[in-house]
């Protein structure tokens, strides 16, 4: 239900004219939303288990790394004025899909190779942020599977997919029966 909430009302707020015009704003605000999709995203990772605080840590970490996608922008742009980062003649490496799927991919499993249990959670953090924020951006340009495109998805199919994803990598977690869900308080990077 918030998973809802805040895709439509993040979306409605975007459009609003006062809102539209004023582009430092718009930015802002779609970043706010890409962060809050990264929290709850990782919240249906961790439903499985009983809440505690160190989900809701693990979550604003996810949250941020949903966020930081959009820095690409700027250094695609080599500006840091907005203008500049949203009128991109193509889009930035970071949202590339296949990428950032093949980077977090790799970091899970060669951390997880070497026996370095918290840059592997980092992967998972990672995977899932992105995953959130882009399935969030397919609904104007599609996902950038390279070296293809898909067509712009519809609002209930990208709730589908924004549940189903965390969802199923929750299940993958448990069955892996992982401990990235109950990491110890000193692991989880405080924001």
């Amino acid at each position: 239900m918030i998973l809802l909430f805040v895709s439509y009302y993040g979306d409605v707020i975007l459009s609003l004219k006062a809102v539209h015009k004023e582009v430092s704003l718009r930015c802002y605000l779609d970043n706010l939303t890409h962060i809050c999709l990264g929290i709850i995203s990782w919240l249906i990772v961790t439903s499985y288990e009983t809440f505690s605080t160190n989900y809701f840590r693990q979550s604003l970490l996810c949250g941020l790394f949903a966020g930081l996608i959009d820095v690409d922008h700027f250094l695609m742009a080599k500006s840091l004025k907005f203008k500049d980062a949203i009128n991109l003649s193509s889009r930035p490496p970071f949202h590339n899909t296949t990428l950032m799927m093949a980077f977090a991919g790799c970091l899970i499993l060669v951390m997880h190779f070497k026996g370095y249990e918290l840059m592997e959670n980092f992967g998972w953090y990672i995977l899932v942020a992105s995953v959130s924020h882009h399935l969030r951006d397919a609904q104007r340009r599609g996902l950038w599977l390279w070296p293809f495109a898909t067509k712009p998805i519809s609002f209930p199919y990208y709730l589908i997919l924004s549940y189903v994803f965390p969802l199923a990598i929750g299940s993958l977690l448990k069955i892996l029966n992982k401990n990235i869900i109950k990491v110890k308080y000193h692991d989880v990077l405080l924001v």
